[in-house]
């Protein structure tokens, strides 16, 4: 339990240290020009494949669009991650080692799986302050969630929107609604809740840049359950409509979901009887990919 609460203050720390460089690494900033009217977005694709005495594959798929009038926005965002592992099993079989043959045997399983959706719109109040309502829905199996629907709204601040940096903060109310892959007898579903964000944007040189954006919502009903989503991610420019792009998500839930475990006895034999386990606090997540922009 104390390496537990231990590792807990760990990864509160480690968000906060990134949090906190984020904003302090760049110089200082100023109001600026307006952003350009239309439709824009960008696509993401990622995919690796190993192959021989083991397989894997996975396929990252992420889309954006935006439409961007005189005083308001809206943003549509889809995604999805998928890994999938097969593992090789040989044994050898015959009457003695100068004569067998050899088995294989192969078992394909999903190592991880995560998709999700969200939509929001903006409209400012003025230069520098804006309302925004969302909503959206999204399944990470691995972390114990089947569904999260959520919606909620608010206001912000826009402090930089300039050509070369865009800085946003917002802050609101949340409504969401979990069901998790190993339900809770008791346990509260629905809840209301207080969110926060940032959105920060810089383009470094010509050709790079650097993003981050950070999510925390607490949920009013248990405040010891607190959720944050931050992802940091840069950029580089191939070509006009290509580019390549690392990211780095970190997901942290200080009340996580249960995994349900066969019980096994002093014997080595299973009882019959299931437990439950508190999954991870935190995941990461390292991607690379070929992003087109449009």
């Amino acid at each position: 339990m104390e390496l537990r609460k231990h590792s807990e203050g760990a990864t509160v720390l480690s968000v906060a240290v990134m949090v906190l460089l984020t904003l302090t690494a760049p110089p200082g900033f100023a109001q600026g020009g307006d952003r350009p009217e239309g439709w824009s977005g960008e696509v993401e694709l990622t995919l690796v494949l190993t192959a021989g005495n083991t397989e894997t594959s996975t396929l990252g798929f992420r889309s954006e669009v935006d439409r961007t009038w005189e005083d308001s926005a809206l943003l549509i965002e889809m995604g999805a991650v998928r890994t999938e592992s097969t593992t090789l099993t040989r044994k050898a079989i015959g009457a003695s080692p100068s004569s067998f043959r050899i088995m294989k045997e192969s078992a394909k399983v999903v190592t991880a799986e995560k998709f999700n959706g969200r939509g929001r719109y903006e409209r400012n109040l003025n230069t520098r302050t804006f309302w925004y309502g969302n909503m959206g829905w999204e399944r990470n199996t691995f972390a114990g969630v089947q569904n999260r629907y959520f919606g909620g709204g608010g206001a912000g601040n826009t402090w930089v929107d300039r050509e070369r940096s865009l800085f946003k903060t917002t802050y609101g109310l949340s409504y969401t609604l979990q069901n998790d892959v190993v339900p809770v007898v008791g346990a509260t579903n629905i809840f209301a809740g207080f969110q926060t964000s940032y959105d920060y944007q810089r383009k470094m040189t010509e050709n790079t840049t650097f993003t981050s954006v950070l999510v925390a919502d607490e949920n009013l009903d248990e405040l010891a359950d607190l959720r944050v989503d931050l992802i940091n991610a840069i950029a580089v420019g191939m070509t006009s409509r290509l580019a390549l792009k690392v990211s780095w998500q970190v997901l942290y839930d200080r009340q996580p979901s249960l995994v349900g475990l066969p019980l096994i006895g002093s014997q080595g034999f299973l009882t019959g009887d299931t437990v439950f386990a508190d999954l991870e606090t935190f995941d990461n997540l390292l991607t690379f990919a070929l992003v087109a922009n449009f």
